[in-house]
């Protein structure tokens, strides 16, 4: 059978795009390997040679993350310690990268996932995970332990040993018997106080600041939740906005919103203060519309024209009231009204 000069064209265009993603990964620039270690997608290894992939999909590459390959390095003495962590017979590397001042015989990841040789610890610099350093400090390096796994990427600064907590290898004034993570957030307490742990770009590290006495009940509204009840006072990040009340109610109604019995707070602020019911109040749309039944607002915007009374939700993003369908713009975080209007 004699084929068109259009099936040709379009026999070799397939020809071509089946070429060039065979060419993409396989060769050039995605590498393609098997695990080191089934544990461990990180080190990886082929006919080239051992290399570290920072993803552990390699199409993922075509927008993220790296790969490098390992020089010099003993195939038949090398091993994985961990997704960041490998070393052989000469050498220890973090990554790619090869850790000069390590000990190499006796360098391993502690079961607390602190590296450690028989004469340092190692930690981050600057308190990010880009590169290491063998500490300068005089923490004792047998029981030097990460103990707080809530948060691990900050909490990598915060380590102890038999005697002391530190960070950013300093010793800090906390009863280190005691001193623990409050959930999955950045507040930590001791026996005594409760404390935050903050990033200061002005200082690109980390510090531990003393926020209140300890108290009863201690509760965090939710996973992230910039807020904490304690006892009777109210803190919002490293600041009490509350103190000495008889807390009845302490909800998390959205990003940066709490109320607090009749109060509505927006990042640590009353807001809407005689103006808007709390008691009464419905929030919507991530806490960003309230509505009492007299007045809807958008933040902190009175929205005119709405039958407060019949305003109701019919679905995450659409409303109504006696005369409207009201559905959010695509734009409303820009826009003082977020409604797009339809009359009934």
């Amino acid at each position: 059978m004699k084929l068109s000069i259009k099936h040709v064209v379009i026999g070799g265009i397939i020809v071509t795009i089946l070429f060039w993603m065979w060419l993409l990964m396989n060769m050039f620039p995605i590498p393609k390997g098997v695990r080191v270690n089934e544990q461990y997608y990180t080190y990886k290894k082929n006919i080239w040679g051992i290399y570290y992939i920072s993803v552990e999909s390699r199409l993922a590459l075509l927008n993220v993350g790296t790969y490098r390959y390992l020089n010099d390095y003993d195939s038949k003495t090398f091993v994985v310690l961990d997704n960041n962590w490998a070393k052989d017979k000469n050498h220890v590397w973090y990554c790619y990268d090869v850790m000069d001042q390590a000990d190499v015989a006796s360098f391993h990841i502690d079961k607390s996932g602190l590296p450690k040789d028989k004469n340092h610890i190692y930690l981050p610099d600057d308190g990010l995970l880009y590169s290491y350093h063998p500490s300068q400090s005089s923490i004792d390096v047998e029981s030097a332990e990460y103990f707080n796994r809530q948060n691990s990427w900050a909490n990598r600064m915060l380590l102890r040993d038999k005697e002391y907590v530190y960070l950013n290898e300093e010793k800090v004034d906390v009863d280190r018997n005691t001193f623990k993570a409050l959930g999955n957030s950045y507040w930590l307490t001791d026996k005594n106080y409760v404390y935050l742990l903050s990033w200061y770009d002005s200082d690109s590290k980390w510090k531990l600041e003393k926020v209140d006495s300890l108290q009863s009940p201690l509760d965090t509204l939710v996973a992230g939740s910039q807020y904490l009840r304690n006892g009777r006072d109210i803190i919002y990040m490293n600041k009490v906005i509350l103190s000495d009340i008889d807390v009845k109610r302490f909800e998390d109604i959205g990003v940066g919103k709490c109320v607090v019995n009749n109060m509505l707070f927006l990042n640590g602020e009353q807001i809407l203060k005689n103006r808007l019911n709390v008691d009464k109040a419905r929030f919507y749309f991530y806490g960003h519309i309230a509505a009492d039944g007299q007045h809807v607002f958008y933040h902190e915007h009175l929205l005119k024209g709405i039958d407060a009374a019949s305003f109701r939700q019919i679905n995450e993003e659409t409303f109504e009231d006696k005369n409207y369908i009201y559905t959010i713009k695509e734009s409303s975080w820009n826009e003082e009204d977020p409604f797009n209007r339809k009359k009934k």
